[in-house]
């Protein structure tokens, strides 16, 4: 399994517009690792997590053809994970050539939001309707908490997040390897860590939302995790050589990348990148 980070920022990105607080700057300065988009990850060539504003610009940098993916997993509905004019230009109306089905796969709640912005960019256009659902070549998979759909040859488990109503975490698994995609979230439910005992994980990635001594709703800061990433190896649900990332980083409190990465890794974890490629089971880790 390959997965490829698209995209490590938060919803603001970096450098976020207008400011000039330490990271924003050093990633106006130094480009590279410091420039994030909004967070999104690709599994496989195949298999893509969040179709957010930023996806198509990614692809363009990192080679990923974006009309080879077969599966969407939505996270949930927020704009910096979703964008609704990037999907419905699989209307007719847009013109579109050499369309294939779509499996999307989100809650109840998310599909619903996701609509909602739909008709906001064509009035009456849903994922609820079955008409839409032609027009768009798309096949709905509603999950809670606990379902499991094989999709593209894949398992793929929904976790909850304790983030939004509606917001999934994903767990991936193809016989061979196992990752959990979890930003958006704050400290593991006590229901997601039972399901989780159920997987010994390859690979992590994790809500970094907020720098070293920084709060925020809905999401962890550095610390909290280092915390959850530490109960995923105590728990056997991350392998002892399993890899562990960081993502879906702010600009707040955050120091430039490779200063981040020191700090990261002085408590066991990474930081991603946009563009970062891992093959997994993993053969070492990243320098």
């Amino acid at each position: 399994m390959e997965v490829t980070f698209l995209g490590t920022a938060a919803a603001t990105a970096c450098p976020m517009v207008f400011c000039s607080c330490p990271m924003c700057s050093a990633a106006w300065k130094r480009g590279g690792k410091d420039l994030r988009r909004r967070s999104s990850a690709l599994v496989d060539g195949d298999m893509l997590i969040d179709l957010g504003p930023d996806v198509m610009t990614a692809a363009f940098d990192f080679g990923a053809d974006i009309r080879q993916v077969r599966v969407l997993l939505q996270t949930h509905a927020h704009s910096d994970h979703f964008d609704a004019g990037h999907l419905i230009t699989r209307w007719s109306d847009y013109a579109p050539e050499g369309l294939r089905p779509l499996d999307l796969a989100a809650s109840p709640e998310t599909i619903r939001r996701m609509s909602e912005r739909l008709s906001m960019e064509e009035p009456g256009a849903s994922l609820e309707k079955a008409e839409w659902l032609e027009r768009l070549k798309l096949r709905v998979h509603p999950l809670r908490h606990g379902d499991s759909v094989t999709l593209s040859g894949r398992l793929v488990t929904a976790v909850e997040s304790a983030h939004d109503s509606g917001a999934l975490l994903y767990a991936v698994s193809d016989g061979a390897a196992a990752f959990l995609y979890a930003t958006d979230t704050v400290r593991l439910t006590d229901r997601a860590m039972d399901l989780l005992k159920g997987f010994r994980l390859d690979m992590v990635a994790i809500d970094h939302t907020y720098g070293p001594g920084v709060s925020g709703g809905g999401h962890l800061n550095a610390e909290q995790a280092a915390e959850e990433i530490a109960r995923l190896r105590s728990e056997g649900i991350l392998k002892p050589e399993g890899l562990a990332f960081a993502a879906h980083i702010s600009h707040e409190g955050m120091p430039p990348h490779s200063e981040l990465t020191e700090y990261a890794r002085s408590r066991g974890y990474e930081i991603a990148w946009d563009g970062l490629r891992i093959s997994l089971p993993p053969p070492g880790k990243p320098s």
